[in-house]
């Protein structure tokens, strides 16, 4: 008697590998040796890793956990309606505060436990746990994920700041499990916040930097920070927010989003043609006339360059109730928009700045397209 471990490979790899969503496949994997190898090589290849370009991570503010968001937004010719949203369930009893991501991993700093750091990848169900030097990590660090491009060594790279200024700098290995001191690595310029952190590109970390008009990157094989490098030199700064950093092609490009502080219409859009810790040069993707302001502190975007769209994650307010939803309004070169409404936007908590004024906050839209990644974790979590 057949199974369904005999259905045909194409079969199996185009109507079943292609529609799972990445908290699956592991499970998958085990099935047997068969399944396992066709995975592996869907992950990278053909029409599955395609639909899974479709994948997005999103940090649920209310929750504090990863979730995964599976919607086909991406496609002029199909309107897939509501977006799948599911909560990873590996971690479902840890709470984060914050996430990095670089090459298939994610760097988790948890919600109320400072004495150590999560590196996780999704799709192999691996974790390991970092512990810092000394007793703990503190509230105010920033942290980034990377590795040498010589030898493939993942790091970690710590900056101690107070908020206001940067302090120090430390580095973990991933082939020695264990930190160093940057004695030598300074850098008055590197701006970081949660609502502006940095983005991973080629084993590198790019963050914004002080004066306004530029920005820089870390090196992970020389353990340095390269020179400042431009902004897009064709946007007038004093016309024009800064809005955050993303990455296009799977890591391969470096975009950057504006909108204009007085008009608040019109957004644009450019994308590095050449990168590198100390050479870029860009190229404008897109600039479109709208009717909403994005919030720097409750916003995200993602760009499909071949596609010629981006996709920017906003609060908006609906209705006579003026309800807040998390929204994602998609654009195209050619004129082409459409808007997909992710679910009622999470109030954060009231803050009385006076005793007749009430601040309300609401989550924001975090959000990074995924690619599944075969990389072994060096430790066992």
């Amino acid at each position: 008697m057949k199974t369904i471990l005999d259905l045909p490979e194409n079969l199996v790899e185009d109507e079943i590998f292609s529609r799972l969503s990445i908290s699956s496949l592991n499970s998958v994997r085990t099935t047997c040796k068969k399944w396992n190898i066709l995975l592996k090589n869907q992950i990278l290849l053909g029409e599955a890793a395609e639909r899974r370009k479709k994948h997005f991570l999103m940090l649920d503010s209310k929750s504090k956990r990863i979730c995964l968001m599976n919607f086909d937004i991406l496609r002029k010719d199909k309107d897939d309606g509501e977006p799948s949203i599911k909560q990873v369930s590996v971690l479902a009893q840890i709470q984060i505060s914050n996430v990095f991501q670089c090459d298939g991993l994610l760097l988790c700093v948890l919600e109320d436990d400072s004495s150590r750091l999560l590196v996780w990848n999704p799709y192999l169900g691996q974790t390991t746990w970092i512990e810092p030097r000394h007793s703990s990590f503190h509230s105010s660090d920033r942290f980034a994920l990377g590795y040498d491009n010589n030898n493939n060594n993942h790091k970690i790279l710590r900056i101690s700041t107070n908020e206001e200024h940067v302090l120090g700098f430390e580095l973990y290995e991933f082939s020695s499990s264990s930190w160093k001191v940057l004695d030598d690595v300074t850098s008055e310029h590197v701006l970081w916040s949660h609502a502006h952190g940095g983005v991973s590109l080629k084993g590198n970390t790019y963050f914004r930097a002080s004066p306004v008009a530029s920005f820089l990157c870390f090196d992970f094989t020389a353990e340095s920070f390269g020179p400042l490098l431009p902004l897009p030199p064709s946007h007038s700064y004093d016309g024009l927010h800064f809005l955050s950093f993303s990455c296009v092609r799977e890591e391969q490009q470096l975009a950057v989003l504006y909108q204009h502080w007085q008009t608040r219409q019109t957004i644009e859009i450019s994308v590095t043609d050449k990168i590198g810790p100390d050479v870029v040069s860009w190229t404008k993707f897109l600039r479109v006339v709208t009717d909403y302001w994005v919030d720097p502190s409750a916003g995200s975007f993602l760009v499909d360059e071949e596609k010629k769209i981006a996709v920017v994650f906003v609060l908006e307010r609906v209705g006579a109730s003026g309800c807040l939803y998390q929204t994602a309004h998609v654009f195209g070169q050619d004129g082409y928009f459409t808007s997909v409404r992710i679910r009622e936007a999470h109030e954060l908590e009231n803050k009385v700045s006076s005793p007749n004024t009430i601040t309300r906050r609401f989550a924001p839209v975090v959000c990074s397209s995924y690619l599944p990644s075969l990389l072994q974790l060096n430790q066992p979590g």
